[in-house]
């Protein structure tokens, strides 16, 4: 069995659960990190001393340590070029987190630097692994609530942040099915930023597929406390809910028994969501196929999130695919017209 080499970039908090997802697969293993602060070095390798070689330079990084698969853990604005330079260094595969960038352009390019050099990249929306929601989806393609009409989605955080996460589980729930068109709303008014971009405040947004289904999102100060990636899906015959983070349960009430039926989901110690889609990266690699997150999936959830943005700006529904390369929310809040 192959052992493949692995280098981090950004060593901040995501990073961690990168270490864990690495760490739980017996033939990968962690030999490099990268982040520009001294200081990010210093905790990581009391942390984690196994991992000899930090560097300051990640492409000097990449230069020297030669890894076989990069994961990519800063700030979206930094994820273009990162992703750009580990490819062009030869590796295998690229685990780059969420959001894919903060634009279209960004993405393709991306897209671009890994097919011209036979990279895999995949993006880590690794909730597609968790347990409640791979249970739900059972059961809805097991027909327990008839045919799917509609998606409702509620997260506390910001589009980019964290209701990236929640857009991609709309699409794991339609199985990717494209968007037809969009309609949707946002409020920037306090000046938000995260991760070096802005944020709005509060968005919403109705979302309708190609296949007929239809999805709601509520994000930021219009969505309810404490609600952080719950998801409702409603069918011809009955409904699922799903807890959010926190809430390891799914439930569903359809025509088979009295009222709602709990489902407890003793999950993520036991099923480790980041080691799951790196296993996946591996077997990639080694048998070819697909990839639940490929980098495809990524930039199809960026642009719902940017059409949200030019849906606002522009006060009318967004038909899909959108040429819109820029990021409409800093486009906006630079020339003042939110």
């Amino acid at each position: 069995m192959q052992t493949y080499r692995v280098a981090v970039i950004g060593l901040g908090g995501i990073a961690n659960a990168h270490m864990h997802g690495w760490g739980a697969l017996p033939n990968a293993s962690v030999v490099a990190g990268a982040d520009v602060i001294q200081s990010q070095l210093d905790k990581f390798t009391v942390k984690y001393p196994d991992v000899k070689n930090l560097y300051l330079d990640y492409q000097r990084m990449l230069a020297e340590e030669r890894p076989d698969l990069v994961s990519v853990c800063t700030w979206p604005p930094l994820h273009e070029q990162m992703v750009v330079a580990a490819a062009e260094a030869g590796v295998k595969g690229i685990a780059c987190e969420k959001p894919m960038a903060n634009s279209l352009a960004e993405c393709d390019r991306m897209l671009a630097a890994c097919k011209a050099n036979g990279v895999k990249l995949v993006v880590g929306h690794q909730r597609r692994y968790n347990l409640r929601y791979t249970e739900a989806k059972a059961a809805l393609q097991a027909g327990k609530i008839g045919a799917l009409i509609e998606v409702q989605t509620l997260c506390r955080g910001d589009l980019f942040t964290d209701a990236t996460h929640s857009l991609d589980l709309m699409r794991f729930f339609v199985d990717d099915n494209p968007v037809d068109w969009l309609i949707g709303q946002v409020e920037c008014k306090t000046g938000r930023s995260r991760f070096g971009h802005e944020v709005e405040d509060a968005a919403l947004a109705f979302v309708s597929f190609k296949n007929g289904v239809r999805g709601i999102i509520q994000t930021g100060d219009v969505s309810p406390q404490p609600a952080y990636q719950r998801v409702t899906l409603t069918g011809s015959e009955g409904r699922i809910e799903i807890g959010g983070d926190g809430e390891e349960y799914w439930r569903i009430i359809n025509g088979e028994q009295a009222g709602w039926v709990t489902h407890q989901v003793a999950q993520e110690a036991a099923l480790n969501p980041f080691a799951c889609y790196m296993r996946d990266l591996i077997r990639w690699i080694e048998d070819g196929g697909q990839h639940i997150l490929a980098g495809e999936g990524g930039r199809a959830t960026i642009e719902i999130i940017n059409a949200v943005f030019e849906s606002s700006h522009r006060r009318s529904r967004m038909r899909l695919p959108i040429y819109v390369n820029d990021n409409p929310l800093a486009r906006m809040l630079a020339n003042n017209e939110l």
